[in-house]
Parts: structure tokens; C-alpha cells; sequence
């Protein structure tokens, strides 16, 4: 199935937890859609172009990482960035199992280690090549910390934010801050990854 620009953004309008939309994280249809999107992309100036970030799902297996991969370092379909990792349906770590049954998309905590060992795993396969944008759980500077050194580039918080407002903001890069120091690394920068065998 071909994929115009018109069709390909109306489907990015959608959440990938929309029902039927994850399935494009499959081989085939990603390089379709990835592909349909670049060649407009590279229609337009340099200057005008936006940054095309891949947002991936952490219930993928490994193996659908691998086929992911495969598809981002073909130069018709590559990305800019990856953000790790949109919410998870996984629902074995609640601590609460009166809501294990609910439907939709799961953030927070429960996403927290999920997410970061995608980091992890996404860093190890891209050989640290492609930008990673680190989000799922991240309620502290330890939370940030640890995406980091797994191979985030880059933090995002949603949930943390809607509990804590803004101040969350200042506490987690100061505490950040600290842990950098603790570990003698300079900047960000220069702990992206550190943590990856």
C-alpha cells in the first residue's frame, strides 16, 4: 500500500495507542510510511526541513528492534532521532491489579525500567548513532541519570510534570546536576551511553 504525504500525516495525527496503528512499527510498512515521508522532506530547503524523530512502542521484541533498525539506516527511510518510548499495555508490574484490566496506553513509573532498557538496547543496536530522546517514568534526576547513561541523549517528561507542575523541571536537573558531578562527567554529553556493555 503506497503512502502519500496527506495520508501518512493523518495517520501521525493519531496516538500509536490507537488500535491497529502500532502495526505500523512493522518492517514493512514503517520503510513504506518512513520512505513516503523523507521524499517529501527532502522536496523541501534544508532550512525548512524538520527533524523526522521516530517514537517506538516498548512493547516491542527484540527482534521488531532489529527490523526497526534495519529500516532507519536505509538513506530512502532514516530518521533524525528516536524518542524511547511511548506508553506501554503492559500491565504485570502494577502494584494495584484493580486496574491491570483497563485499556489505553500505561505511563509513569510502571514504564520507567521498560523504557529505560529499550534505551539500552536501541543505543547497543543503533551503535550510539542515531539521538535517543529518553522518556517514560522519569520522576527524578536518578530516573534521568540512568536513560542517560543507557544511551538518551536527551529527557522528556509528561507524567512526572502533570503530578509535580513546572518545579519538577528545576528538581530533576539539579539533582541531575549532582549525580553528573558525583560521577566526574563535565556535561550531559559526556555520560550518554556510559552505562551500556
Amino acid at each position: 500500500m503506497a503512502y502519500s504525504l496527506q495520508r501518512a500525516l493523518k495517520i501521525l495525527q493519531f496516538c500509536p495507542n490507537t488500535p491497529g496503528l502500532r502495526a505500523l512499527q512493522n518492517k514493512k510498512e514503517l520503510t513504506e510510511l518512513l520512505t513516503a515521508i523523507n521524499k517529501t522532506m527532502n522536496s523541501l530547503q534544508e532550512d525548512k526541513r524538520p527533524p523526522l524523530l521516530l517514537k517506538l512502542a516498548p512493547d516491542l521484541s527484540v527482534d521488531e528492534m532489529k527490523d526497526i533498525v534495519s529500516v532507519i539506516n536505509k538513506k530512502d527511510s532514516r530518521v533524525d532521532g528516536l524518542i524511547i518510548s511511548n506508553t506501554t499495555f503492559d500491565r504485570n508490574n502494577l502494584s494495584n491489579q484493580e486496574f491491570a484490566h483497563e485499556t489505553g496506553g500505561l505511563s509513569g513509573k510502571p514504564l520507567t525500567s521498560k523504557s529505560t532498557e529499550m534505551i539500552r538496547i536501541m543505543y547497543k543496536l543503533t551503535q550510539g548513532k542515531v539521538p535517543i530522546i529518553g522518556v517514560g517514568g522519569i520522576f527524578t534526576g536518578q530516573d534521568a541519570y540512568e536513560k542517560i547513561l543507557a544511551g538518551a541523549s536527551a529527557i522528556q517528561i509528561y507524567t512526572a510534570l502533570i503530578y509535580h507542575g513546572p518545579p519538577i523541571v528545576s528538581k530533576i536537573k539539579s539533582e541531575l546536576a549532582e549525580l553528573l558531578l558525583k560521577d566526574g562527567y563535565s556535561t550531559v554529553t559526556d555520560a550518554v551511553g556510559k552505562g551500556v556493555v
